[in-house]
């Protein structure tokens, strides 16, 4: 990937303050190091295998490739740890962050509704990245981000991507599937000014690379919109996912072609395949929670393979 291949990680925490909007976004750089001296775990605990990586180690390499990881509903910064400790080893500088509102223990129906902050916080971060002394380090013209369910609204967001929330409110009144469900009522609850805040344009003209990982809203996508994207967009549907299912959700409604918009689908995926991968006793502490389908795959395919197939088919795509 880059000249800092195969390196150590290094990892930095950083706080960052939108005074202009009141958010406090709380963010895990990751990156390439030649330090291998004081290795701690990060992202571990009983249920999800975590990795290692030194703290505030000095970033080594130069013109490194940005990763933009962006969680879920009621997600975090960990739950693509996976992918930024993999891409930080092969020499890319990984921004993950957790979203406020969105993230978990904050997220709820009606503040995950109002989706439109979370790209926001992206454009801010790339904003604080290009100010900082990362930026010696890095290929500003490289610049993907990669999105998880939620998430992968907002990558399709930041591409240009535009959206009428009342399109995913009639597939509500016709489809009933567990995204649907989450949401039932919060419709009623969304103001004039919440829907205009949800049609908004949130393009970054920064990012040239977009992944959306079972993205979130799509039936909401207006379709011209995607026939001026300003990313090359690859979104990345699971053949079992049961939250977004791709032959309803995703499918309809990207089965037109345009210029910079791509499908994949991934064999034997289900919606939390693209998650940590999960320890042996993982099921049976997530199932005190009720949380055990975070952890049941759908098929025989190991969660490994999928994360394999994520990485070859999209991440490396051109």
């Amino acid at each position: 990937m880059s000249s800092a291949s195969l390196a150590s990680i290094g990892i930095t925490a950083e706080v960052y303050q939108d005074i202009d909007r009141h958010r406090v976004i709380n963010t895990k750089i990751f990156y390439p190091t030649t330090k291998t001296k004081s290795e701690e775990l990060y992202a571990d605990n009983p249920a999800f295998y975590g990795f290692n990586a030194v703290k505030n180690a000095p970033p080594t390499g130069s013109e490194l490739p940005v990763y933009i990881l962006v969680h879920g509903t009621s997600g975090n910064w960990k739950n693509l740890s996976w992918l930024g400790s993999r891409l930080a080893e092969e020499g890319a500088l990984v921004i993950s962050a957790n979203h406020p509102d969105y993230t978990t223990g904050q997220a709820t129906p009606d503040s995950v509704m109002r989706m439109w902050e979370q790209p926001r916080d992206v454009s801010f971060l790339i904003d604080k990245l290009l100010a900082s002394t990362y930026v010696q380090y890095i290929d500003k013209k490289n610049i993907t981000v990669v999105g998880y369910s939620l998430g992968g609204y907002t990558a399709l967001s930041l591409a240009g991507a535009k959206f009428d929330i009342s399109g995913y409110q009639n597939y509500c009144l016709q489809n009933k599937d567990d995204s649907c469900d989450y949401y039932k009522g919060v419709f009623k609850n969304l103001t004039q000014e919440d829907r205009v805040m949800i049609s908004g344009d949130y393009r970054d003209k920064r990012v040239s690379k977009s992944i959306a990982i079972s993205p979130g809203y799509v039936p909401a996508i207006l379709s011209d919109s995607l026939d001026d994207l300003s990313a090359n967009t690859i979104v990345v549907g699971a053949e079992f996912d049961e939250v977004i299912p791709p032959e309803k959700q995703l499918n309809p409604y990207l089965a037109e072609k345009h210029k910079n918009l791509f499908y994949v689908e991934i064999s034997g995926a289900s919606h939390f395949s693209f998650m940590q991968k999960c320890k042996p006793q993982a099921t049976a502490i997530l199932a005190e929670e009720g949380a055990e389908f975070v952890c049941q795959e759908a098929s025989n395919i190991n969660r490994k393979s999928i994360h394999n197939e994520l990485i070859s088919t999209s991440l490396y795509f051109q």
